[in-house]
């Protein structure tokens, strides 16, 4: 038998933009290439992680 599980997510989304515009900013007037860019994603998307609380919870009986 399978227990039901739930998932609650908490996300800063002030936190998480603060911090990606300041990454966008150290950029700001440089050309950007391609794998640049994918690296710029990369670490915006781990701030974006680092923002967020996720809890799963099992429903015991």
């Amino acid at each position: 038998m399978t227990q039901p599980i739930t998932a609650r997510v908490q996300f800063d989304s002030v936190t998480a933009e603060e911090r990606i515009a300041a990454l966008v900013a150290e950029y700001a007037g440089q050309s950007i290439s391609p794998h640049r860019m994918e690296v710029i994603r990369r670490r915006a998307v781990a701030i974006a992680m680092e923002c967020m609380d996720v809890e799963i919870m099992s429903a015991r009986h």
